[in-house]
């Protein structure tokens, strides 16, 4: 009887571990903030969300960090920007 137990609750638990890696993985994706003007002024800046989603937003050269800041704000549809901030990592940082 408990194996049964067991096998029934053991393949449910397995369903509901697929669908959150699922829905895991499908957060990974990349979302892209166009920039209007030719591609010889323009730069793209890559930001790691906290969940773990990338967000690009592609920027004139001589914008200054505020406009990115600016740009994820109003892609995260955040009203509040006091409390969230960007930091800057090199390439060897984030390996």
């Amino acid at each position: 009887m408990l194996s049964f137990f067991h096998r029934t609750l053991g393949n449910l638990s397995m369903g509901k571990h697929e669908e959150k890696e699922r829905l895991r993985e499908a957060q990974h994706t990349a979302t892209l903030i166009p920039a209007a003007g030719d591609s010889k002024s323009i730069i793209t800046c890559w930001v790691s969300l906290l969940d773990g989603t990338d967000v690009s937003a592609d920027l004139p050269k001589k914008a200054k960090g505020q406009e990115l800041f600016d740009q994820i704000m109003y892609h995260l549809d955040l009203i509040e920007s006091g409390y969230f901030y960007l930091r800057f990592m090199e390439s060897a940082q984030l390996a």
